[in-house]
């Protein structure tokens, strides 16, 4: 890794860790042009970089930078197209790295497990994985505080879910896949040790019905995944996922499923339902056994707030 030569080189080297979505691209870009006052070199570190917007990309990478500065932008499913790309390319240099393969999150972050010496049982380090929805960075940094948390005895599965906290939708995705999968044991598993708020997930079960219906929509259309994630722009892998659980729902049931979200949206909003009670109907509905198209299927009704 570029860190490892860095600090190969200079053992004392800064190392400023950043994240795409939360940086200041002015700040940064002063911060990047000043020179430190506690190390001859430093390295910034800059993860989600494809979250940053190509304007502020522009401006923090065509900073010039003091000698021993350096700075590693680090992406996620960006394409030789993007424009990020193509600035990257114009002032540094791009490397492309494959995608894991099926299993290989799990044996990578077995590995970040076993360097931190965490003793975790089977079941525990599932449970820290799915916590932290396969991001590893944050399964690294999970991992360093249950060490020290408890440095010499195993934990166990309840106690991985009791102590590991990472913000983010991250730790939701799992979730929600098992109720687009039409597990209902999984899902009922998941949500009675969610600690996230009932009206949150139930806006992200909401997002995740209507992106499943526009995929499935397209589907329908003939359309192949490379074609479905140009159009909606969405990324590939995203979509490829999302294709095995649109493939288990018809475009009608989608619809019904949407237009009960609106309406339990707009229970809630007006205080007819609690938000509990809202998500516990959607996920429910969502899934229930398609033995015969429900009554909400029977037609699909344009939003409330919507013309016509």
């Amino acid at each position: 890794m570029r860190s490892e030569v860095i600090r190969t080189a200079d053992s004392n080297a800064e190392q400023h860790r950043l994240f795409g979505d939360e940086i200041d691209a002015s700040s940064l870009a002063v911060e990047l042009s000043s020179a430190s006052l506690f190390a001859s070199t430093r390295h910034f570190v800059v993860r989600r970089a494809g979250k940053i917007k190509q304007k502020k990309f522009s401006r923090i990478i065509e900073e010039v930078l003091p000698p021993e500065t350096y700075v590693t932008f680090i992406a996620v499913d960006l394409k030789g197209t993007s424009p990020l790309v193509k600035l990257a390319r114009k002032h540094g240099s791009v490397l492309a790295l494959p995608p894991f393969k099926r299993g290989e999150v799990a044996k990578e972050a077995a590995r970040i497990i076993a360097a931190q010496e965490l003793r975790l049982t089977p079941a525990g380090r599932k449970a820290l994985i799915d916590r932290c929805g396969g991001d590893l960075l944050a399964l690294r940094e999970e991992a360093k505080k249950l060490k020290t948390f408890a440095p010499d005895r195993t934990l166990d599965a309840d106690e991985v879910l009791r102590l590991a906290f990472t913000a983010g939708e991250g730790s939701i995705y799992p979730l929600l896949d098992s109720i687009m999968d039409g597990d209902l044991h999984e899902a009922a598993r998941r949500l009675a040790r969610s600690h996230q708020d009932s009206g949150r997930m139930f806006s992200a079960l909401t997002r995740q019905i209507t992106r499943t219906l526009m995929i499935r929509t397209l589907l329908d259309e003939r359309m192949n995944a490379a074609k479905v994630s140009s159009v909606l722009g969405i990324p590939s892998w995203i979509v490829r996922r999302s294709i095995g659980q649109a493939n288990k729902h018809s475009a009608k049931r989608l619809a019904a499923a949407l237009d009960l979200a609106i309406d339990l949206d707009l229970l809630v909003k007006n205080g007819g339902i609690r938000p509990d009670d809202a998500l516990l109907k959607l996920v429910l509905f969502v899934t229930a056994p398609s033995l015969r198209e429900p009554e909400y299927a029977q037609q699909s009704r344009p939003s409330p707030t919507g013309a016509g």
